[in-house]
């Protein structure tokens, strides 16, 4: 299989719309980001693929901890956002007026308009090419929107998340 035919097969592959949000020392963020999985039921681990260059890795990377938070396919507004502006630049959650309250466990802020949240603490860390695989155990998790319907990405359209 050629690398082309490679690219336009795994476009046909869903994934979910998310934010991971990060703080360190008074600094939060949030950024989009879809390439996000469970890996483990026992412990209760996902993992998020970042690029190094994302402001979000950097806080990772000093706080060691982050959270999910799965949006609502209404939410596309809120994804382009949040995928297209970087939090060096912009507070994302000032702009939006986005609502949080205090992380459960961990000191990454939870969004309360998204459907679930989930609290992670790094485990491991991978180099994966041009990104970065954070896992993640979940020490904590909310649903907020029990009825929602998630946000995905299909065909590769970063910036223009639409709802399936």
């Amino acid at each position: 299989m050629s690398s082309k035919e490679a690219k336009e097969a795994i476009k046909r592959m869903p994934w979910p719309v998310t934010l991971i949000g990060a703080a360190h020392e008074g600094r939060y963020n949030v950024m989009t980001a879809s390439w996000v999985s469970q890996v483990s039921f026992n412990p209760l681990m996902v993992m998020v693929s970042i690029a190094p260059e994302r402001y979000t890795y950097e806080l990772i990377q000093k706080s060691g901890e982050f959270v999910v938070s799965i949006l609502a396919k209404e939410q596309v507004q809120v994804a382009n956002f949040c995928g297209s502006r970087s939090g060096k630049e912009t507070d994302k959650i000032e702009e939006l007026k986005l609502k949080t309250q205090p992380g459960k466990v961990v000191k990454v802020p939870l969004l309360q308009d998204c459907i679930a949240n989930l609290e992670c603490k790094v485990v491991a860390t991978q180099e994966a090419g041009d990104h970065v695989i954070f896992i993640g155990e979940v020490v904590a998790g909310s649903v907020v929107r029990e009825d929602a319907i998630p946000l995905l990405m299909l065909n590769w359209k970063p910036g223009s998340f639409v709802p399936l």
